[in-house]
């Protein structure tokens, strides 16, 4: 019984690997939605001096979340429990706002994929600005990217199979306070968030590795049903992205747990669900008024992004 059980495995996934180049194929459609200049215009725009480093509770970061709400309208996001914005105070005083924007799935789930990136920054602190580029309007940008393609993959009905859910994250720099009341008042079941998918600092090039400057950090991929695990390092590996992965943050167990428990995707991962960091990592400019639009490798974010997006559309599918 066991032999033939494993046999059966070996072949699922087999099928699954066959399978995967024509998909890849059918879905290179919805990667040319993705270009540099676009996301690099996102990304300025998110870092520019009028948002003032995007501090939660300032005009800057307000500005931020406006563009937020209508670039989740014009892509054609619904909103989350009538409204695209979620918020509350941080210890009374602070006003939390987090974006919010839903994709149903093009057939009928109860299943949901929520994919974040937070907004916030650090503001303004004495007389200078910290733009927070990289941190974390890199991320932000990978998720409008990514919303734009699943939200391409709808009008096709080619996608996605699950439900998704895309939220622009606030008061990050605050103790995670906006992912950590997002989990706190969910609206569906913990039970039917089968992963979470966070992006935080994902546009440099700055600490490979390896010597490969084009790389990606998945931190949190063991918390994953097994049925999805080692496909990202297969997307990787692919001649099209080619980049290399990194699922242990320099081979330490510490930093990883380090890195992992200081990002939106830690509150979920305490709540049960599955959740993975895409990240770049930490580097000299981050939390330093020099994470300017200057630092950004802007080919390797588009390329994380679509990588991002395979991986994303692998979890859609069922298990």
């Amino acid at each position: 019984m066991r032999k033939s059980r494993a046999i059966l495995t070996l072949l699922t996934a087999l099928l699954l690997l066959a399978a995967v180049p024509a998909s890849a194929q059918s879905l290179r459609k919805y990667e040319n939605l993705v270009s540099i200049d676009e996301q690099r215009r996102t990304l300025e725009h998110l870092a520019h001096e009028m948002t003032e480093g995007r501090a939660s509770g300032t005009t800057g970061k307000s500005l931020a979340e406006h563009f937020l709400v209508e670039q989740f309208r014009a892509i054609g996001l619904k909103p989350w429990n009538w409204t695209y914005t979620q918020s509350f105070r941080y210890q009374d005083s602070i006003a939390v706002r987090n974006v919010v924007g839903f994709l149903p799935a093009s057939v009928p789930s109860d299943e949901y994929i929520v994919i974040g990136a937070h907004y916030d920054h650090l503001g303004r602190l004495g007389h200078s600005v910290y733009p927070g580029a990289d941190d974390n309007a890199s991320g932000v940008t990978a998720l409008l990217s990514l919303a734009r393609m699943f939200v391409a993959m709808k009008a096709d009905g080619a996608g996605p199979r699950k439900n998704l859910i895309f939220v622009a994250f606030d008061g990050k720099e605050l103790d995670m306070a906006g992912s950590r009341y997002f989990v706190r008042h969910l609206s569906i079941p913990r039970s039917s968030i089968t992963a979470m998918v966070n992006m935080d600092m994902l546009g440099t090039n700055l600490v490979p590795p390896r010597k490969n400057p084009e790389y990606i950090f998945a931190i949190g991929e063991e918390t994953l049903p097994e049925s999805y695990q080692g496909y990202l390092s297969y997307i990787c590996r692919r001649a099209f992205y080619k980049m290399d992965l990194d699922l242990t943050f320099y081979g330490s167990r510490d930093f990883s747990k380090m890195m992992y428990q200081t990002s939106d995707q830690h509150p979920f991962a305490r709540a049960g669900i599955p959740a993975v960091l895409f990240t770049s990592a930490f580097h000299e400019h981050t939390y330093k008024k020099t994470d300017t639009p200057a630092i950004i490798d802007h080919p390797l974010l588009r390329k994380r992004t679509l990588v991002i997006f395979n991986f994303i559309n692998r979890l859609c599918m069922q298990n």
